[in-house]
């Protein structure tokens, strides 16, 4: 707008206050003569010049086929640039490409941890892990990019299967105990059947020994008496045969003595019996009590006796099934041995609460579980056109993965350099479709309403283009073919708005200054327009040209490509376009070429021409658009 605004009032003002100090009078100048010569040739062979001069358009635009833009990124910055220095010291440490991974993310409507969906997880990071080009995936199922050693079904079944095994040598030593048992329990109930015999006995024993310990009290105690008696008797008999002198080394003298002694021990005897007869008492009264205890000793061995016959039973049978089973899960784990593992996971419920599983939750999952990620790794660097197909391909397959689980409906998308770029691609091709329409159908209504011609507008527009698609052809040949350097994503669409911006430019200027010069005829309308805009149109062309060449040097590749496309654009609508192609198609179309307009072609024929070119009003200085007459 400040340009503009500058055209509309400087420039006018600065031409104005110059004119009266004949500062821009109008001088004959060589390149009006050269631009006149131009002109003549031009309009005097038509056909041949445009046939040339699209043929080597023709040549320019063969390379635009083979163009295929570089999304790469780090190949548009120099490789001494801090980011490419650390993604060069990783590449030679780390794995391949652990910088520009691409980031998988599932979306779905409940929480995912758990053994069924995480089943389906597995199987969608393995139909990934399938794409030709992925080096790895990363995620819950393979935390480490590797699957778990025992998240797998048949590692599961090789770990019942010896849980199993130990079970079995654990009941064949039960089975072993229990035999055992039965037999011990066997002999206790022969040894309580043999007490309950001898309580029986014993009682009735007993309670003859009691009576006759009783009986034998009673005589005691009479005896006792008479001892008592003839004791007192016998004393002074006693206290005689005492006093014999010598009487302890008679032994009949001692005899005596003894004799009278046992009187004494009659009394001491007496207490053990009555101790005897307490005793067989109490054993008389004790002895029923056990005897009325062993019936249900006698039925608690039964008991036991019934509970270990039948659970020895079911043991012996239980032992062969379980080493069936055990058969198996043995069978089951050898078999998918070797097999990929990547289809056969599987994680009990209780592996969720592991400490080790647990930690490695909030890494690959949101906090209510609804979202998880995962880490893709491509073989090819993240930056790469190829990591851009292999993105593509994610997501498809990992739809198709899903496809009859629990997580059949979920969202995927995609992350990363990979993903970033796709979608840049896909933005890209999008916009420049949209603004390269809008922009030609926006520059065509603004010649149409300017040069007031239906196919002046469309031949400017088509020029345009035509520029534009050759400097294109010759750029992708330029930096593709020659130096091996793709085309930046965003060359094509910014060099579009500089070409079509200055080429229509231009090119309306031109076919403008063809109008204003119709009064003279057509042919030499056109050659009066030439001579006198050729010098400042194709001056103005080279500078902006050669100015957009300083960009050449510039460190980003994009902008040196950018200033190639454009400079090279300009100098081919400014020296092949303008100065050829418009002048040769306007001569041929005549007096169509400013249709539905009615022209009448006053230069009837080539004697006309012949004198236009001729003529000192041609050759000389030629009057301003505007100037009084």
């Amino acid at each position: 707008m400040v340009t503009l605004g500058a055209a509309l009032t400087l420039a006018p003002a600065a031409l104005a206050a110059g004119s009266r100090f004949g500062f821009f009078e109008p001088r004959e100048e060589k390149s009006q003569r050269r631009w006149r010569r131009i002109a003549t040739y031009v309009v005097r062979w038509p056909g041949p010049v445009l046939a040339g001069s699209m043929a080597v358009l023709a040549i320019a635009f063969l390379a635009v086929p083979g163009f295929q833009p570089s999304y790469n990124e780090r190949q548009a910055q120099p490789s001494d640039s801090p980011a490419n220095v650390g993604f060069a010291a990783s590449d030679r440490h780390l794995p391949p490409n652990i910088m520009s991974p691409s980031v998988f993310i599932v979306e779905s409507d409940h929480d995912m941890r758990n053994s069924g969906d995480l089943i389906a997880l597995a199987k969608m990071s393995s139909a990934i892990l399938n794409i030709p080009g992925i080096s790895n995936v990363q995620g819950i199922t393979r935390p480490l990019a590797a699957p778990l050693e025992l998240g797998t079904l048949p590692a599961q079944a090789g770990y019942v299967g010896g849980r199993l095994t130990q079970m079995t040598n654990l009941l064949k030593q039960r089975i072993e105990d229990l035999t055992a048992l039965s037999g011990r329990v066997g002999q206790l109930s022969l040894t309580v059947r043999g007490l309950e015999q001898a309580v029986r006995t014993g009682t009735t024993g007993a309670t003859q020994i009691h009576s006759g310990a009783a009986e034998l009290r009673t005589s005691l105690a009479a005896v006792v008496q008479k001892v008592d008696s003839l004791r007192g008797t016998a004393k002074p008999a006693e206290d005689f045969i005492g006093g014999i002198p010598n009487c302890r080394d008679n032994d009949y003298c001692q005899a005596a003595l003894t004799g009278f002694s046992l009187f004494d021990d009659l009394h001491r005897f007496d207490g053990l019996v009555g101790n005897l007869v307490n005793g067989t008492g109490t054993l008389a009264e004790t002895l029923p009590a056990l005897g009325a205890q062993l019936p249900g000793l006698k039925d608690f061995i039964n008991q036991v006796n019934a509970v270990i016959a039948p659970l020895q039973s079911t043991l012996q049978v239980l032992l062969p099934q379980v080493s069936e089973i055990t058969q198996f899960t043995d069978d089951l784990s050898k078999s998918f041995t070797d097999g990929d593992p990547n289809n056969s996971f599987f994680i009990p419920t209780q592996a969720f609460q592991n400490p080790l599983f647990k930690s490695a939750m909030p890494y690959f999952f949101s906090g209510d579980g609804k979202v998880t990620r995962m880490v893709v790794t491509p073989e090819r660097e993240g930056f790469s056109q190829e990591a851009m197909e292999l993105s593509s391909k994610i997501i498809p397959t990992a739809l198709q993965a899903i496809k009859g689980t629990s997580l059949a409906g979920s969202t995927v998308s995609i992350g990363g350099p990979g993903g970033t770029l796709l979608n840049i691609e896909a933005f890209t091709r999008e916009d420049f479709i949209t603004s390269a329409v809008a922009a030609f159908a926006f520059v065509f209504c603004v010649i149409l309403i300017l040069l007031r011609s239906l196919v002046a507008a469309i031949a400017v527009i088509g020029t345009v283009a035509l520029s534009y698609v050759s400097a294109l052809g010759v750029t992708v040949f330029v930096w593709q073919e020659l130096i091996g350097i793709p085309l930046h994503w965003s060359v094509a669409p910014l060099s579009f708005v500089f070409l079509v911006a200055v080429g229509a430019d231009y090119n309306m200027l031109l076919v403008a200054r063809f109008r204003e010069e119709l009064h003279a005829g057509i042919k030499t309308g056109i050659i009066r327009s030439m001579a006198n805009t050729g010098g400042v149109v194709t001056t103005a062309g080279l500078v902006f040209g050669f100015t957009m060449f300083a960009m050449i040097v510039a460190p980003a590749r994009n902008i040196a490509q950018l200033g190639t496309a454009v400079g090279l654009g300009l100098l081919m609508d400014t020296l092949i376009v303008r100065s050829f192609v418009v002048p040769a198609i306007a001569t041929l179309l005549g007096r169509w070429f400013w249709w539905p307009a009615v022209v009448h072609d006053r230069a009837a024929n080539r004697d006309t021409v012949a004198r236009a070119v001729t003529s000192a009003d041609v050759t000389g200085p030629v009057r301003l658009v505007g100037a009084s007459r």
